[in-house]
């Protein structure tokens, strides 16, 4: 019997690691086509805190695209999610950061306490362009979705008290327009 040689070796180190590369593909799954899609697997949380019960089965999902440069206080958005009949009847179902991993840890300790059983993924590309297909080139964004897959409301982060009143209407809106 002969002792491998250096090709030998090569060769198979070659073929394991083009195996893992065909796993990791089958294992992937499809890219979302729509920004719902993209929500979706956020939708219904298998294990719901005791915080957050009364908004599990909200009928509106809520989803924030941000970057790490964002949460300097431009977040403003988070907290009119979290306040009055918006609380039950819209869920932020997931934050998405565009940026770097290594971003993520410093997103989440900016992030309001609420928001900490709350998803934090990083938006894929395909993401990013959807969000900019709907006008939103800059983030902070917000993406307020129904139960039937429609976007109800998109927008980008208030830039004075006057917005964020005008936001909290909106929103006020959409959970009355649900509660029907």
């Amino acid at each position: 019997m002969r002792a491998p040689t250096p090709m030998h070796w090569l060769l198979a180190g070659l073929t394991v690691t083009f195996a893992g590369v065909v796993v990791d593909v089958w294992r992937t799954p499809p890219a979302a086509r729509t920004l719902y899609e993209a929500l979706q697997p956020f939708a219904h949380p298998r294990t719901i805190p005791s915080a957050q019960s009364a908004s599990a089965t909200a009928p509106l999902q809520a989803a924030v695209l941000l970057q790490l440069n964002d949460c300097s206080g431009n977040l403003r958005m988070l907290h009119v999610l979290h306040r009055g009949a918006a609380r039950q009847h819209l869920r932020l179902s997931v934050v998405w950061y565009a940026g770097p991993a290594s971003d993520s840890m410093a997103i989440r300790a900016a992030l309001p306490p609420w928001t900490a059983t709350v998803p934090l993924r990083p938006a894929t590309p395909q993401l990013v362009r959807q969000f900019a297909t709907l006008g939103h080139t800059s983030t902070p964004a917000m993406l307020v979705a129904d139960a039937e897959g429609r976007v109800r409301f998109a927008t980008q982060s208030p830039r004075s008290s006057r917005e964020v009143a005008g936001l909290r209407r909106i929103i006020d809106g959409l959970t009355y327009i649900e509660e029907l």
